[in-house]
């Protein structure tokens, strides 16, 4: 499996004036940290693929060569503070679907199945062997309740066992 790391992205509030006037007001913003590559400005190559501008329109740029490769699973990847691993989040074909505020964003370039989301959503990630796997969680400790109850049968348990070996010689 092909897996492209599109590196770690934050939160970040831009500068006023790098707003687009059409941006509503509780737009989230993304950038890299590695480079400071605002999101926006890195999937739009992208979005231009899916939504393409009439090329008539006067202000008409073509768009840049897009950095994820078309028919790619785009995957955000966040860590889960209890477990302490890697989880991938939603894995769509389009990476306009969501902004990686404290995410990692991989990309699986030769995927070939039918349904990303249901193959590697909520998946353990394993960056270093380039896996996904289902968490197996232990089973949770008993209750407060449930514990008075397991103690109380093992004491009836012992009783038994007491009066059986009585009864039996």
């Amino acid at each position: 499996m092909k897996i492209i790391d599109h590196g770690a992205w934050v939160k970040y509030k831009p500068d006023k004036r790098r707003i687009a006037m059409d941006a509503p007001a509780n737009a989230i913003f993304a950038k890299r940290v590695s480079d400071g590559v605002d999101w926006y400005d890195y999937v739009r190559p992208n979005f231009y693929l899916i939504h393409p501008r009439p090329t008539t329109l006067p202000e008409y740029e073509p768009p840049g060569e897009p950095n994820f490769k078309p028919g790619s699973v785009i995957c955000n990847v966040y860590r889960h503070p209890e477990f302490d691993r890697d989880f991938i989040g939603t894995a769509v074909y389009d990476p306009t679907r969501f902004v990686p505020c404290n995410q990692r964003i991989i990309e699986i370039t030769d995927y070939a199945g039918t349904d990303p989301h249901a193959e590697f959503g909520g998946k353990v990630y394993d960056r270093e062997a380039g896996t996904f796997t289902v968490l197996v969680r232990p089973p949770a400790p008993p209750s407060p309740i449930e514990q008075r109850l397991f103690d109380r049968l093992d004491a009836i348990t012992a009783r038994l066992d007491q009066l059986e070996r009585k009864i039996n010689g």
